[in-house]
């Protein structure tokens, strides 16, 4: 019993006192909890500072009947009129109608900006070094061209007299009834194709790179192991590679859809400024009501009915993106 006691002893005096663990701080400033919501404050002040006036001015429009006669004309005939204006745009067949091809159009975009975006940036990951440095250069000078410019070189790409694109096709086929055809004959034809074409061109540069700096955080290891186990390209693609660029795919498919949804400068410039209503989205559609129709009114009901579907379909990234994180821990 001596002894162990002795050994108790000659050990603790070895070995020090024993430290004795403080009880952590627990609350809003302890560990340095408080540092993130700090260095948010700021830019969600500059936020609020910003778009405070011109949401209320949106909300308070939208609850009047204000056009550009009652504005500048007689302006006490520009009076609040309730839910009024919210049922008559949304009582309005052409405005269903508008929303439903936006939505159609905006899917179309991103499914084939990401899927060409990623075949790009696969490609990138495959070729030399000088070619990766030359294609990267090509994409970002088309980045930098603005939209009005790039729907301007499309028209008269897809021009049906002296286009290059029905050129072309009369080279390749020898069939003379392709040398003028009308692109813009058909809206379906026009938008779906032709407009499709525009954005998609504008918007492959950011995805591609994005997605060949995310390829890039992809381990080596877990490839070669996916390669020894017998997994094909496309089995290691799906089970390795996606999983890990998971986080980047669902950001840039939401600023996708969002860019998409509100298009505006290529459609424009497409049809010369003048977009016929086969070709409205709702970005056209809203200039058409506020700025060419100057209902000012209407065109409120419309901004707000467009913020809702984009914060719907933010509030859907935002629940995945925090249910990956949670996946990670």
């Amino acid at each position: 019993m001596s002894v162990t006691t002795d050994e108790t002893v000659l050990r603790s005096e070895i070995s020090g006192p024993v430290p004795v663990e403080k009880p952590q701080r627990r609350g809003f400033l302890a560990a340095g909890h408080y540092i993130p919501y700090a260095l948010l404050l700021p830019a969600a002040l500059s936020l609020v500072a910003v778009l405070a006036y011109p949401l209320y001015s949106l909300f308070d429009l939208s609850f009047r009947n204000v056009n550009r006669y009652a504005y500048l004309v007689n302006p006490s005939l520009a009076k609040y009129v309730g839910f009024d204006g919210f049922a008559k745009v949304f009582g309005d067949g052409q405005f269903w109608e508008v929303v439903l091809r936006s939505v159609y159009f905006t899917v179309e975009l991103v499914v084939l900006s990401m899927v060409l975006g990623m075949l790009f940036a696969l490609l990138l990951n495959r070729v030399s070094g000088w070619v990766k440095v030359t294609a990267i250069t090509v994409m970002m000078f088309v980045w930098a061209i603005p939209a009005l410019v790039t729907g301007t070189i499309f028209r008269w790409l897809f021009a049906s007299n002296g286009g290059v694109v029905d050129y072309v096709a009369y080279l390749v086929s020898g069939n003379e009834s392709v040398k003028h055809y009308d692109w813009f004959a058909n809206p379906t034809v026009g938008l779906y194709v032709v407009a499709a074409a525009v954005i998609i061109w504008g918007a492959l540069p950011f995805l591609v790179l994005g997605l060949n700096a995310a390829l890039t955080q992809v381990p080596k290891e877990l490839m070669e192991a996916a390669r020894l186990d017998g997994a094909s390209p496309f089995q290691a693609f799906r089970h390795v590679v996606i999983p890990v660029i998971r986080p980047f795919l669902m950001i840039s498919a939401a600023l996708s859809f969002i860019w998409d949804f509100q298009v505006f400068a290529q459609v424009f410039s497409l049809r010369n400024t003048s977009p016929e209503p086969g070709y409205w989205t709702i970005g056209t559609y809203l200039y058409e009501k506020g700025i060419v129709a100057s209902k000012y009114s209407d065109s409120s009901v419309i901004s707000i009915a467009m913020i809702v579907l984009m914060l719907a379909v933010l509030v859907f990234y935002i629940r995945q993106m925090l249910k990956i994180g949670a996946q990670d821990r």
